[in-house]
């Protein structure tokens, strides 16, 4: 079955996703490294299925050989170098959009695969049954609120850097729980914020401002270090973190020693492309 699949959220300039270093905004202090990685929301498919995945870049769509398409499992899932994926098998694997002109900036989307559901059995005619009684509406529960979720972020965070584990290839040791700060949660509720109501999805925000710049804004300066990472369309933190430990970039901000606080931002908005949207900023001081 074919059926198209565009990432609306995802048409960002792919350098938004690469590592830097910059200089610091006081002078004396040594930066160890400055990290920005993105990843869409998850794709779900079923074996057999496939999806065309379009992205722009710098606003315009991508041209023929402007990007390179990986698969981390072709057992899984297959992609060929326009963007069209094709779910073999049950299982997970993670789709990668890196831009030939800088093959340091990419883009990973995690893709799941599930295999096919049996065919139900027919369902027999239904008996006539009298007509029931309609029963009142029950008011909607309130989702969590967004600092419920921000905490639950913070907790899976630190439960994940208790475990030794390896990002791509490079493996990490345990690290040392992240302290909860308040600069960077303000960068990066404000971000996730603008991303929500702007409808965009990127580390670059519309008005040229860097993560760097939003965190100094919000306070956080004097950093040695500072990482970023953001995902939108996950509905809750449990998804949103596993899908950066899937992905290496963001798995390795996860699992940096040297990052010693973090600040994180979600916002809901149902009028916007991916209505989730999360952030994560790391920083040490």
């Amino acid at each position: 079955m074919k059926r198209p699949f565009i990432l609306l959220g995802l048409a960002l300039s792919l350098a938004a996703c690469s590592t830097a270093t910059l200089p610091l905004p006081t002078a004396g202090a040594p930066v160890d490294r400055i990290a920005a990685q993105a990843i869409g929301s998850t794709i779900t498919l079923v074996a057999g299925t496939s999806t065309q995945i379009n992205l722009t870049i710098n606003g315009q769509p991508a041209q023929p050989g402007q990007l390179q398409w990986t698969t981390s499992n072709a057992a899984v899932a297959t992609v060929t170098q326009s963007g069209y994926v094709t779910a073999v098998a049950a299982g997970t694997a993670v789709v990668r959009a890196t831009l030939v002109a800088a093959p340091s900036n990419f883009l990973d989307i995690p893709v799941v695969v599930t295999a096919p559901a049996n065919a139900p059995a027919p369902a027999p005619a239904p008996s006539p049954t009298p007509t029931p009684t309609p029963t009142p509406t029950p008011t909607p529960t309130p989702s969590p609120t967004p600092s419920d979720f921000e905490q639950r972020v913070l907790t899976l965070t630190n439960q994940a850097r208790a475990v030794a584990r390896v990002c791509g290839t490079e493996s990490f040791v345990a690290a040392p729980a992240l302290s909860w700060n308040a600069n960077l949660a303000t960068a990066a509720r404000n971000h996730a914020a603008d991303m929500a109501a702007k409808n965009y999805f990127s580390h670059t925000s519309l008005d040229g401002r860097t993560f760097v710049q939003r965190v100094v804004a919000a306070g956080y300066t004097g950093y040695r270090t500072l990482a970023e990472n953001i995902a939108a369309g996950q509905t809750t933190p449990e998804q949103v973190v596993q899908g950066w430990l899937q992905s290496p970039g963001h798995c390795r901000n996860i699992m940096n020693a040297s990052l010693r606080e973090l600040g994180v931002g979600y916002v809901y908005n149902a009028t916007s492309t991916y209505k989730h949207y999360w952030v994560q900023d790391f920083g040490a001081r």
